[in-house]
């Protein structure tokens, strides 16, 4: 790429992330999600509208950073244990709706004079589900954890594992592969996965808290930033040159990570440098589609919404075949409704091999796009929808998205766990109150017996005061002995739980102030204690004892 070329790339970029800023602005005022906006960027400026973007292919490039990102962050969230705590119906019902869907609209396909090959090609398409837009606006709505949440995580997983299984099938209906070939083929990327792996787990298990130590002890917050992109990226390209999944890769080198105690960390300084690749890569996902002529658009919205009805109804279909309720499988119908960034792949895959003709192809490419900008809405609609299922069974709504859990007691979050820090946790053991220590120095939370509650983390971050729970607390305790650490942590404490009592740790005092300020109910002045003590210990010292009075007389 030439100079002049490479700062065109660079004006497009600017030009794409500016509208997806204000787009996605204006989406949040209607109160929608930032991805509509995202999207109608990419449409808005790509080169089938205004040809302000022409760059695509690189502008795409770029963005597949970001899905790495997002996807390295949900590995980070969900650790190897907490996969497996996902339970048998996710995987059973992803692998059974990928085939169940390939099956239906392969009939559909050939009943509708299209060749099997085609068929094959558009069925692939449909069965996938888009991983970065779903998981997105699950973590943003916080039901990522909800019976449905978890059941649309897990089948999504499964359909990223059988993107590159597809391709290759794909390829060989396409005339590029005979049937054996494609077998050889799927055994070489089985046993390549599991390889990638086993290097995977070595590294990160026995390298990488090595070096993390290393930057934690130089307090280097920047090179522990540096090293977790290094990881999401080395993962990603790993998994490409050997031809697997890249997200997958970020996925995976995430996921292990997820063990280790640094793993709130890295999610919370990695989050700004996501939001921009995020926001690149849905705009770069609008770009794609071609805006259809008048007579065309009414095929592509009745395609569009034909294909969420179908998709939503049989994963509902497949869900209750597993034995969950009705409710948790109409929404995660609803949640995996739409088509994935990954149809796209299949689509120009068929597209290339000329299994797909043109119209077709920009037809489904379309209705894509279509049923990804949908998929907000429905999210958000998906307790109404569930409601109006259980009403049509006759039965009554149910409101939440879960039964409730026995309440669990809340406990105090104590930040910072130096000599204050130890005292207030003694003081709660004695009391039998519970707590959660937040600790930002690795060796203090690594030298703590096994059952400690202790997480490690920045707590003026209020991805990770959300992370250990402070909406939920009891109380937070801010024993920082740095006043302005002291002054963020109680100020994004009290924007994110506005009725948390908060106990703050004033140094100085002249920062007792700014702490009251910004939210802490009560804050202990050391400063005034320090003098207390030490007046009562000087007085000891050079005060002279009290005379004994005599004894009264016994008359």
């Amino acid at each position: 790429m030439t100079s002049i070329a490479a700062w065109d790339v660079l004006l497009e970029i600017i030009a794409l992330l500016s509208a997806a800023f204000l787009l996605g602005l204006a989406a949040r005022k209607l109160r929608q999600d930032a991805v509509v906006g995202y999207l109608v960027a990419g449409i808005a400026l790509g080169p089938q509208l205004l040809g302000v973007v022409r760059s695509v292919d690189t502008v795409h490039m770029l963005a597949e950073l970001g899905v790495a990102l997002l996807l390295f962050a949900i590995g980070l969230e969900f650790s190897w244990k907490r996969l497996r705590d996902l339970g048998r119906t996710p995987v059973l019902g992803g692998a059974g709706q990928i085939l169940l869907t390939l099956g239906v609209v392969l009939a559909m396909a050939k009943a509708a004079g299209l060749s099997l090959a085609a068929a094959v090609v558009v069925g692939a398409a449909v069965a996938l589900s888009s991983t970065a837009v779903v998981v997105r606006i699950l973590l943003d709505r916080t039901e990522l954890d909800s019976l449905h949440g978890r059941n649309a995580l897990g089948m999504l997983l499964m359909q990223d594992l059988a993107v590159v299984p597809l391709l290759v099938v794909i390829s060989t209906v396409g005339g590029q592969r005979s049937g054996s070939e494609g077998a050889t083929l799927l055994a070489g990327t089985l046993l390549r996965a599991v390889l990638l792996l086993g290097a995977f787990w070595v590294v990160i298990r026995w390298v990488i808290p090595r070096l993390f130590d290393l930057a934690a002890m130089r307090r280097d917050r920047d090179s522990s930033v540096v090293l977790a992109v290094a990881a999401c990226l080395g993962g990603t390209w790993s998994a490409h040159a050997l031809g697997l999944s890249p997200v997958l890769g970020a996925f995976a080198s995430g996921m292990l990570m997820g063990d280790l105690h640094y793993a709130d960390q890295i999610r919370a300084d990695l989050a700004p440098l996501r939001a921009a690749f995020v926001a690149l890569f849905f705009a770069s996902i609008g770009m794609l589609a071609a805006v259809p002529v008048a007579r065309d658009l009414l095929l592509v919205l009745l395609l569009g919404a034909g294909l969420i009805l179908f998709k939503a109804s049989l994963i509902t279909a497949v869900i209750l075949l597993l034995r969950q309720p009705l409710r948790v499988a109409i929404r995660t119908g609803v949640v995996l409704a739409q088509m994935s960034e990954f149809s796209f792949v299949l689509l120009e895959a068929g597209r290339r091999t000329r299994v797909l003709d043109e119209s077709i192809y920009q037809s489904f490419l379309s209705s894509a796009v279509f049923t990804l900008l949908l998929t907000p809405y429905l999210i958000a609609l998906g307790p109404r929808i569930a409601a109006l299922g259980l009403f049509m069974r006759r039965r009554r709504p149910v409101r939440h998205a879960a039964a409730p859990a026995a309440a669990k007691p809340r406990a105090v979050i104590v930040v910072g766990y130096g000599p204050a820090g130890k005292a207030v946790v003694n003081a709660l053991r004695e009391r039998g109150i519970g707590f959660l220590v937040l600790e930002l120095n690795p060796r203090t939370v690594s030298s703590q017996p096994r059952g400690f509650p202790i997480r490690l983390g920045d707590g003026t971050r209020h991805e990770i005061l959300e992370r250990v729970g402070v909406r939920e607390a009891q109380a937070l305790v801010v024993t920082l002995p740095d006043p302005q650490a002291a002054w963020l942590v109680v100020q994004q404490a009290r924007h994110l739980a506005p009725e948390l009592p908060i106990v703050a740790r004033g140094r100085y005092h002249l920062h007792a102030h700014s702490l009251s300020d910004a939210g802490a109910t009560v804050v202990v002045n050391e400063e005034v204690l320090v003098g207390a003590q030490l007046a009562g210990h000087i007085l000891q010292v050079v005060s002279p004892p009290k005379a004994e009075e005599p004894p009264d007389k016994i008359e």
